[in-house]
């Protein structure tokens, strides 16, 4: 059977898009050779996304989930006055659509590109069930993709965790700190521009850019654009 699938196509991958399924979290342990019979076995296809276009549409049930290959992308949602509110950022590796292709549902926020993106989706019926041929890394997959689903749980927590501090400096401190241990240093790229970081941590641009510059004089940060570096001030300086 799996030498039956070998023989089968499978879409065209580069070479760091090959890097990004490998370092995957729903392709981790699974070898390079592999990957490709999965591919082909999840009936897996190559889209590209202009900047901007939709990915995933609120509302409109889907049935396969996506795993991004490069670019970067988000979901977000507006409310019934117009004011947009992003869930979360999408970056190579990560996997979006899963649960409500999973659950038959329909998302209750759109996905956009927020540049040129390459997405690979995934037939989700052929992800959770086993082939006749019964391979040890569609088990393995499996199990990743529950991984997944739990590190997404927590992800959401975390969030939960920002825009419920008492104030606007709270949240942001609370989400730069997140990050900064997520990424093991003080260094560190968000995924957002101000825009959309307001937006993510539902406050207003203005409000945050203001917040940045006090906490910056305060000497708790420094920043360039997306980057930023968390600083710790003198003993003396806290007396």
């Amino acid at each position: 059977m799996i030498e039956e699938i070998k023989s089968m196509q499978m879409p065209k991958i580069t070479e760091n898009e090959e890097q990004t399924l490998q370092g995957s979290l729903l392709f981790l342990g699974i070898q390079k050779e592999e990957i490709r019979i999965l591919l082909v076995c999840l009936k897996s296809r190559k889209v590209r996304y202009a900047k901007g276009e939709v990915i995933f549409r609120m509302g409109e049930k889907i049935t396969t989930a996506a795993l991004l290959l490069s670019g970067k992308a988000h979901a977000e949602w507006y409310d019934y006055w117009g004011k947009r509110h992003i869930v979360n950022a999408v970056l190579p590796g990560d996997i979006v659509g899963e649960t409500y292709a999973a659950s038959q549902g329909v998302p209750n926020a759109d996905v956009v590109a927020d540049e040129e993106t390459v997405l690979l989706f995934l037939d989700l019926p052929s992800l959770l069930h086993m082939c006749s041929s019964a391979c040890p890394f569609h088990a393995r997959l499996i199990d990743n993709l529950f991984a997944l689903l739990a590190k997404r749980n927590l992800t959401l927590r975390e969030k939960l965790t920002y825009i419920t501090q008492p104030t606007l400096k709270d949240k942001i401190l609370a989400y730069l700190s997140s990050e900064s241990i997520r990424q093991h240093s003080s260094y560190f790229d968000i995924p957002f521009d101000r825009q959309q970081l307001a937006d993510f941590l539902f406050a207003e641009r203005s409000a945050l850019s203001n917040e940045l510059s006090k906490l910056r004089k305060e000497g708790l940060i420094d920043y360039e654009k997306n980057h930023f570096h968390l600083l710790t001030k003198e003993r003396e300086n806290l007396l």
